[in-house]
């Protein structure tokens, strides 16, 4: 019987970088594309006694002979005794033959497979001269996103604000001296829009912050933080505006993205959503055409994500010998 290893985050981390993030979520958005995957709906629990929510994401990629599943929760008062606020573990079974082949922290996977969806969509979806970002929320994906998108725009400013003045000028400090580049903390949300080339939403809110007169022509939106029932970062009346709407599933995110909101209150219909992420990338639609559309991406988060990003872990940590292996089976 075939073994199964066990990775912590800190080996994870030493086999996964965000270049390879980046690469292993453009080709799982376009085997999404192509039909080589099936997934189930999210299965999602809000845990409202302890101010948190968990979601249960699972699949299979045809291509990659690969079943994985993730649970992965947000329990935002951790930070208040010392632990992370958000947790996942992934599992890999062989689609064969369903046998565990790996039990992996998920919750470095999941930061850098979302931050990598942001910047593989910016890479069809904003300007190619890109330089100036504005950002919502200074947690964790607030740090990833920009760290994609640095791998694929020369990144020269940044606008930060989060609801915890604190957070965002220790943002400040950190990606300051990790980039060197001009970082800005701004006191209000839609402060961080004006002159932005991208706008990234990465926060846990359940209300609108940016407001529909705030965006301006050539802006794309990376909307990451809604991804459950009820989550909303946007005033619905922004996706009126928007020359282009491309989601990463449209099943998915008319359930749970952002533009739930705009759907439900008919400001748009499903005909206005222009593509799913990967009918770009394989060339089924097309990305941006003009400097001046604005252009939002929703992201909600694929389980193909995680399993294209795992497998990568998974192969690499076999390679160099990491992990803890045992047999299930014994």
């Amino acid at each position: 019987m075939g073994e199964t290893i066990i990775l912590t985050q800190s080996e994870v981390q030493t086999c996964l970088s965000m270049s390879e993030a980046i690469n292993a979520v453009r080709e799982a958005y376009s085997s999404f594309a192509r039909g080589g995957v099936q997934m189930p709906p999210v299965q999602h629990l809000d845990i409202h006694k302890y101010n948190g929510e968990v979601d249960v994401k699972s699949g299979f990629i045809e291509d990659f002979r690969l079943i994985g599943t993730k649970i992965a929760t947000g329990f935002y008062d951790n930070v208040k005794k010392g632990l992370p606020p958000g947790i996942a573990v992934i599992v890999l079974l062989d689609l064969e033959t369903s046998m565990p082949l790996a039990i992996m922290d998920g919750t470095y996977i999941t930061a850098y497979r979302t931050g990598a969806a942001g910047a593989v969509a910016a890479s069809v979806l904003a300007r190619k001269d890109s330089q100036k970002v504005g950002i919502l929320g200074a947690g964790t994906q607030g740090r990833m996103q920009l760290l994609a998108l640095r791998e694929l725009f020369d990144i020269q400013s940044v606008k930060i604000w989060d609801i915890d003045r604190g957070m965002a000028n220790t943002y400040r400090d950190w990606m300051t001296k990790d980039l060197s580049i001009d970082i800005h903390v701004v006191d209000t949300p839609d402060e961080v829009v004006p002159d932005s080339d991208i706008l990234v939403t990465a926060t846990p809110s359940r209300n609108a912050l940016i407001k529909a007169d705030s965006v301006h022509e050539g802006l794309h939106i990376n909307a990451i933080g809604a991804d459950g029932p009820g989550k909303q970062e946007l005033d619905p009346e922004i996706l009126t505006r928007v020359s282009k709407i491309v989601v990463d599933s449209l099943e998915q995110c008319r359930k749970i993205g952002e533009i739930q909101h705009a759907l439900n209150r008919r400001l748009i219909g499903e005909s206005d959503i222009h593509a799913e992420i990967g009918e770009i990338l394989i060339g089924k639609k097309r990305g941006r055409v003009a400097d001046d559309e604005i252009t939002l991406f929703d992201s909600t988060g694929l389980s193909v994500q995680d399993i294209a990003a795992a497998k990568i872990v998974y192969e690499a940590a076999r390679k160099i010998g990491l992990g803890r292996k045992f047999n299930m089976l014994d």
